[in-house]
């Protein structure tokens, strides 16, 4: 919980800042938030049963994906009206307030399913070292299903890291559409995500988690190939669409093979490897496709970013 009030501190923080340079604050508090995902999904998954989990997985989803269904316009309503600057701030504003209510009610609801031992005391760099050790171990004992997931996850984080920083302005400066008209889009887009997780349910069951991922990957870089190619607001709709079947075969068959794949008592050690991999790796790619969108073409870094989503379909394939 402590992070998730950290994730709701970083919104605010965007609100106040006035430089370039102090962006970094609220980046790096984003950035240490994020760890209480594993233990969140931990929870999830010791929560729900086993044959329920697809469809678990995939409500859950559909419910977090609801508010990008009409969240962009508002958005893109604010910074059109207000301006750049000021709309920015009052709609990290808003996602600030909407987070305090948001995390207030999980702290209600949630309840603890891992029995916590007394720790000892060590410094913080001691905490970090020995849980990034402990991870690394956790993954060693597990199977080979876990590990394969893992090397696809990272790699799936530097194709992210090539693309997820530069869409906007890659519509909005280089292609020329409207932000308006973009995050119209992004609604619609959300809006068939939505619909796909409540009805992909029956199909992953029929297709099983493997085969339903390895979909998910391949529709990933297909997804990229459609958005360099994308040249008006139906193309832009095109690339939406495909990405949203991406996500919502992705997000359920995911979470259920880590579900089945890992035990309870390393869920949360081999959880946390599953977040903080990724991260480490989109960060120097976000680097690298900064360089690459500025110095050469801005349809560049979308292009390599075909590398390793291609890569990490492979490695699903080799999944048994």
């Amino acid at each position: 919980m402590i992070f998730s009030w950290v994730s709701v501190a970083s919104a605010f923080v965007y609100c106040l800042i006035g430089s370039p340079i102090l962006i970094l604050v609220p980046l790096t508090l984003a950035s240490v938030a994020s760890f209480y995902t594993p233990a969140f999904n931990s929870i999830m998954m010791d929560s729900i049963e086993p044959e329920d989990r697809i469809r678990g997985f995939a409500v859950f989803s559909a419910i977090n994906t609801i508010p990008s269904t009409f969240a962009p316009t508002i958005g893109g309503i604010l910074i059109n009206h207000f301006g750049t600057s000021p709309g920015l701030r009052l709609c990290y504003l808003s996602s600030g307030l909407f987070g305090i209510v948001a995390v207030g009610l999980r702290s209600i609801k949630l309840s603890e399913t891992y029995v916590v031992t007394r720790p000892t005391a060590k410094s913080f760099a001691a905490h970090l070292r020995d849980s990034f050790v402990d991870g690394i171990g956790a993954i060693r004992q597990s199977g080979d299903v876990v590990r394969k997931l893992l090397i696809y996850v990272t790699l799936a984080g530097i194709g992210t890291g090539f693309t997820s920083p530069y869409v906007s302005i890659y519509v909005v400066n280089y292609l020329g559409i409207n932000a308006l008209s973009y995050s119209v889009v992004v609604d619609l887009a959300g809006a068939a995500t939505v619909i796909l997780l409540f009805s992909v349910v029956f199909l992953i069951r029929r297709l099983g988690s493997k085969k339903s991922i390895l979909l998910a990957s391949v529709a990933a870089p297909l997804s990229n190939v459609m958005f360099t190619q994308a040249k008006t607001m139906d193309e832009l709709f095109e690339w939406g669409v495909t990405g949203a079947v991406s996500t919502a075969l992705q997000s359920p068959s995911l979470s259920t093979i880590q579900a089945e794949a890992i035990e309870q008592r390393n869920r949360g050690k081999v959880l946390a490897m599953f977040s903080i991999l990724p991260t480490l790796v989109a960060l120097p790619s976000q680097v690298l496709a900064g360089y690459l969108y500025s110095a050469f073409s801005p349809v560049i870094p979308f292009v390599a970013s075909l590398v390793p989503f291609g890569l990490a379909a492979l490695v699903l394939y080799t999944i048994r």
